[in-house]
């Protein structure tokens, strides 16, 4: 750096002197151009290599005070020691005190309702079997009226043929839509009266069908608005245990719940009879029934008046 400088300052006082005549009479050279161009050129290489070295300067100097400012510039001084007067020999040794926080006042538990669990009862299945008197050949049932299902998704069809309602007695699980198509060439207006299931379809012509939601176990009786010998009975019973007791009034309800239970035969025009069993895993229960049909006398339409004569 100090040779630079020095040339730079020989060079200055050189070209700001007039040039002069060699003592010996000579005259002196001047500059050309070319030494003009190659000393600005040595110049420009001798600035650039400052200018580096400027640069490594700063980052040196950069790099120490970093390192300065990371490390502790003093090391802590010892604390005092904390000079205790020996108690005297012999003396129990102080112990620390301790303390106690009260406990805070806590809201008293609320009693939590426990359900009493139902009492365990038998387990597994069993089958009733036996007979019943006095019903309907082909229309006659029996089925748990304890044993309550969920409604049924299913549907069952009570057709309007030859001016009948086929089948005459029908048995369904509640929930079941039953549906009422008419095969006949004249119109139909199928109705009931029944409490809790009471509807009228309206009357609508052959190929047409309605059909009704049946909800509300029991037995609900189905006319036509138009021809009083048209009855039909639809049973609807509250779960999925029932069958139908044959030609010779025999009957077998097999995968009933074990337990004690009411089983009831019904028939079209009769009361129903119930009896209580007790259904077990080992032996059959035998249930048998009576049925008492009764005569039905003539119905009312859906208005609650006799009915007319209708011509097709």
């Amino acid at each position: 750096m100090r040779k630079l400088v020095l040339f730079l300052g020989a060079l200055a006082v050189t070209s700001s002197e007039p040039a002069r005549s060699d003592p010996r009479g000579a005259k002196a050279r001047y500059a050309t151009q070319a030494d003009i161009d190659r000393l600005e050129q040595e110049i420009a290489a001798q600035r650039e290599l400052v200018e580096k070295l400027l640069a490594l300067q700063t980052q040196y100097l950069k790099s120490l005070t970093a390192l300065a400012q990371s490390s502790p510039s003093s090391s802590p001084s010892p604390e005092p020691k904390e000079h205790t007067i020996p108690p005297p020999a012999g003396a129990p040794e102080p112990q620390p005190a301790v303390i106690t926080k009260a406990p805070e006042p806590r809201a008293p538990e609320r009693p939590v309702a426990t359900k009493p669990k139902p009492p365990a009862g038998p387990h597994g299945t069993g089958t009733v079997l036996g007979r019943v008197k006095g019903g309907t050949p082909g229309d006659t049932y029996v089925y748990v009226e304890d044993i309550v299902g969920p409604l049924a998704h299913g549907s069952a069809s009570m057709k309007q043929q030859n001016r009948q309602f086929v089948p005459r007695a029908l048995v369904v699980q509640k929930g079941t839509q039953v549906e009422f198509p008419n095969m006949d060439a004249v119109f139909h207006n199928v109705f009931s009266v029944t409490p809790d299931n009471s509807f009228d379809l309206g009357s609508y012509r052959q190929g047409e069908s309605k059909s009704v939601h049946m909800t509300k176990p029991g037995v609900v009786s189905v006319y036509c608005n138009m021809h009083p010998d048209m009855v039909g009975y639809i049973l609807i019973v509250p779960g999925g245990f029932y069958t139908r007791v044959g030609q010779d009034g025999f009957y077998k309800l097999a995968g009933v719940p074990a337990g004690h239970h009411r089983v009831v035969a019904w028939t079209p025009n009769a009361k129903p009879m119930a009896s209580e069993v007790d259904v077990s895993e080992s032996d059959p229960a035998t249930v048998e029934l009576e049925l008492h049909p009764t005569h039905q006398g003539p119905h009312t339409n859906k208005d609650g008046m006799a009915y007319g004569s209708y011509k097709e």
